[in-house]
């Protein structure tokens, strides 16, 4: 073997190995962004849900309002529609940066 051989074999490793931990590092940032939306989705559920839970019981006004969960700031828009005496439609849209989450149910007076 002759030196220059093992120095082109050595430079063709580092090459792979940086491959390597490129396709690596581009998986973990992805997993991360994943688990942030998925967060940031869970948050917004519950969020909406709270809402809805809390116009059933009343009042059931339309409203808006800015809540900070995990340092996101969401955006919850309610509204409901109905005639007095019949079932009332209820909707909650709650939006973020990156995302969106409408619920609706019915409700009886």
């Amino acid at each position: 073997m002759t030196p220059g051989f093992a120095l082109v074999e050595s430079l063709v490793a580092l090459l792979l190995t940086a491959i390597a931990l490129a396709a690596l590092s581009a998986g973990a940032t992805a997993g991360v962004r994943f688990v942030r939306d998925a967060r940031d989705r869970s948050a917004a559920v519950v969020l909406a849900t709270d809402r809805l839970d809390a116009l059933r019981a009343g009042p059931r006004d339309r409203g808006d309002d800015l809540v900070v969960a995990a340092g996101v700031p969401f955006t919850r828009i309610w509204r409901s529609e109905g005639v007095r005496g019949g079932p009332v439609h209820l909707e909650v849209e709650v939006t973020w940066e990156g995302g969106h989450v409408a619920l609706e149910s019915e409700a009886f007076p």
